[in-house]
């Protein structure tokens, strides 16, 4: 059988293939590249929801959960997470087993698109853990995660001078807690936070302890007097009122030509809040794996 030689082209490629092959897959990294970012986003508030029974604006306390992946590459969360304080917790612990049980379930249809396709969106985001039953384990950041923006094209909000913005802090490489910071009142690169007062409590909390396990001499301590008193309207009803001192102890000013300065009352913020420390404590801003941030840079 002799063959033909073509008299002309079976079929035409178009002459802008290369450039449209490259949009697309352009625009399928874009689609990835947001669908993990709104996932991620998705997952804090899921650990916000079941903190907070659904009420977005209560307080909770939340830093970290863990995923597992499944056979299939994707992630799901086994109900264990991390406070602010770096202590680990569960879900059923917290809120219970019916509660627990209902939110990871929900939480679950997003992290399952957690997966190889958006790898290169949540793995900077996790640290890596023990296996869990054979399978990888991560510890995702709800921090950084809750802060991702959703729209990437959309400019990023421009901070005004002055401006306070809202990290966790850290002054001893262990108790962290979230405060606000102005990025621009700095010292050698510590932050001087401002923290709300039931941070303040915890935080007095922890110094006391400290000083009672390491000395006096080598700790300062922080003291919330709290107290109530009643107000008279003009209706002749009563208005019940609230009142907190906050105290600061500098133990080792007590025997010296400082002593004057032993004890300092600290006076909120317009917003209520304290700067328990100042720049002294030399406080620093965690940033994404919760690593230091010195200086801070938002």
């Amino acid at each position: 059988m002799t063959t033909q030689p073509a008299s002309r082209p079976a079929y035409e490629i178009p002459t802008h293939l290369g450039a449209a092959a490259h949009a697309a897959l352009d625009a399928d990294r874009a689609a990835r590249d947001q669908l993990g970012r709104a996932m991620l986003v998705a997952t804090a508030a899921a650990v916000r929801d079941i903190l907070t029974g659904y009420e977005p604006d209560a307080p909770f306390d939340a830093s970290a959960v863990e995923l597992v992946e499944g056979e299939d590459g994707s992630l799901f969360p086994n109900g264990r997470y991390w406070t602010l304080a770096g202590e680990e917790r569960t879900f059923t612990e917290t809120v219970g087993a019916a509660e627990a049980g209902n939110g990871i379930h929900g939480m679950s249809e997003w992290t399952a698109y957690l997966n190889d396709s958006t790898r290169d969106v949540w793995y900077d985001l996790c640290t890596e853990q023990p296996d869990r039953d054979g399978r990888p384990a991560y510890r995702l950041d709800l921090l950084p995660a809750a802060a991702l923006q959703l729209d990437e094209s959309a400019p990023a909000p421009v901070r005004q001078r002055g401006q306070m913005v809202e990290v966790l802090v850290c002054a001893n490489d262990s108790d962290r807690y979230p405060a606000m910071v102005d990025p621009d009142d700095q010292r050698d690169g510590y932050v001087k936070p401002w923290f709300d007062l039931d941070t303040v409590r915890r935080i007095a909390e922890q110094t006391q302890a400290d000083a009672a396990r390491y000395g006096h001499d080598s700790v300062d301590t922080v003291h919330v007097l709290e107290g109530g008193d009643c107000a008279v309207r003009h209706d002749g009803s009563t208005e019940p009122l609230k009142y907190a001192v906050v105290l600061v102890v500098c133990w080792m000013y007590l025997d010296g030509e400082k002593r004057e300065q032993a004890v300092q009352v600290l006076q909120p913020n317009k917003d209520g809040r304290y700067a328990v420390g100042g720049h002294d404590w030399q406080w620093y801003a965690l940033g994404g794996q919760l690593n230091p941030q010195i200086p801070f840079r938002p």
